[in-house]
């Protein structure tokens, strides 16, 4: 299997996940905002529209989470790192301890019994990693990654 068709693979499963997510956070918003609306023909009591500014404000901390996670992920398509050798955004990255999907944060997810995590390149690790070739040894957080290969 080349490289370029594991990596292809790899951001494709990332895609994937990232995009469920959205699907959540947007399902979740959904139910904030029927929360938020309330019956005007109904007794309405203090508690109520209480009630209705928590869902409105539950709902918009969600409008801003999917807003940021749509553009990120719609930045992270547009990347076409070119095969380098050295790390930089684009890039997925096999370590001795846990593989690195650069440019879109994800939490940990698996593929083929590999386990990744997607960073930003606004994530602290990235600055250790970025400009690191195969072979090399990284230490981040009192742990020391080899780095396997960069796809």
């Amino acid at each position: 299997m080349s490289k370029r068709h594991t990596r292809r693979e790899v951001i494709q499963h990332l895609i994937q996940l990232k995009s469920e997510e959205i699907e959540a956070l947007t399902a979740s918003q959904k139910i904030f905002l029927e929360g938020a609306d309330l019956d005007e023909e109904s007794t309405l009591e203090l508690d109520d529209f209480a009630q209705q500014n928590s869902s409105n404000d539950s709902a918009i901390n969600l409008q801003n989470r999917i807003n940021k996670a749509i553009n990120d992920l719609e930045n992270f398509k547009e990347l076409r790192p070119e095969l380098v050798d050295e790390i930089t955004e684009g890039n997925v990255v096999l370590t001795d301890k846990l593989n690195f999907v650069i440019g879109l944060s994800f939490k940990d997810f698996e593929w083929e019994n590999k386990k990744f995590v997607g960073i930003s390149t606004e994530a602290p690790i990235f600055s250790a990693l970025v400009g690191k070739r195969e072979g090399d040894k990284v230490e981040f957080n009192g742990i020391s990654y080899t780095i396997e290969e960069i796809l």
